[in-house]
């Protein structure tokens, strides 16, 4: 290879990456293109959707796509293979947060549909991507969160659905290894997205922030940057969790920010 030309990493291969067009997701979809890939975004941001250009040799190829709706799910991959020829990875990164809230101001069908946007959203897309993930030995990289092992304060079903995630991924490993698919997942900690922008105040953020080892968010590629490495390097390893927190989960008490009172 020449000096001059890039070492793709993702070249040729064909990925899938749900909630794309912003956030975690557009981390991912960002990274995998720069590496040469043809990412398949399914969203229903039609207007960010359609705009989305590849930073790099690869190639983005929007579709809209309700991740609520079985049989729009089921027909983007379909599309998908149609205009792509195959599936190398699928990520799972679509999903939402209802923002802080007690139990008893979280009604039973606001669950029932953060369930199916956060967890039954990854089952429904691993099922119909997984016939043709089969056939390239293929890969899936699900987006997890930190909530699903250490829980939050306020976001009991938020936790509930990304501990599902979790539980699904080492379950579906299992499963798929006979067929030579890789199934693993990510769990960042606090990203720094339009989403939590939203949800939280200045102030929260900041003391978020001191929360881990490393005093930051994180930045969306950052999170690409790791489900690259699980979709192309990680040839030995399914049914793994990688923990993207800056070191949330080790040490003891807020980091950096002085003593818990």
């Amino acid at each position: 290879m020449s000096e001059k030309a890039p070492y793709l990493r993702f070249q040729h291969k064909i990925a899938i990456v749900t909630g794309g067009c912003d956030g975690v997701g557009r981390g991912c979809v960002d990274v995998l293109a720069a590496n040469g890939g043809t990412v398949v975004v399914f969203d229903i941001n039609d207007e960010t959707g359609s705009k989305l250009v590849s930073e790099g040799p690869g190639k983005i190829i929007y579709i809209h796509c309700d991740m609520t709706k079985e049989n729009e799910i089921k027909k983007s991959i379909e599309e998908t293979v149609k205009r792509c020829g195959k599936i190398d990875c699928l990520v799972n990164n679509v999903g939402s947060h209802p923002g802080a809230m007690a139990v008893d101001d979280i009604s039973v069908q606001g669950f029932r549909d953060l369930l199916e946007i956060n967890l039954v959203s990854t089952f429904t897309a691993s099922k119909y991507a997984l016939p043709y993930l089969r056939e390239s030995k293929g890969c899936i990289v699900n987006i997890s969160s930190n909530a699903a092992s250490a829980a939050f304060k306020n976001s009991s079903t938020y936790c509930a659905c990304k501990g599902g995630v979790s539980s699904l991924t080492r379950a579906l490993a299992i499963d798929e290894a006979k067929y030579g698919v890789r199934v693993n997942s990510i769990a960042p900690g606090p990203v720094d997205t339009r989403l939590v922008k939203a949800l939280m105040p200045v102030e929260e953020r900041e003391f978020l922030a001191k929360c881990n080892n490393m005093n930051r968010f994180a930045q969306p590629r950052e999170i690409g940057l790791t489900c690259l490495y699980l979709a192309v390097d990680a040839t030995f390893t399914t049914g793994e969790e990688i923990m993207c927190t800056g070191g949330a989960e080790v040490g003891y008490g807020v980091k950096g920010g002085g003593l818990l009172v």
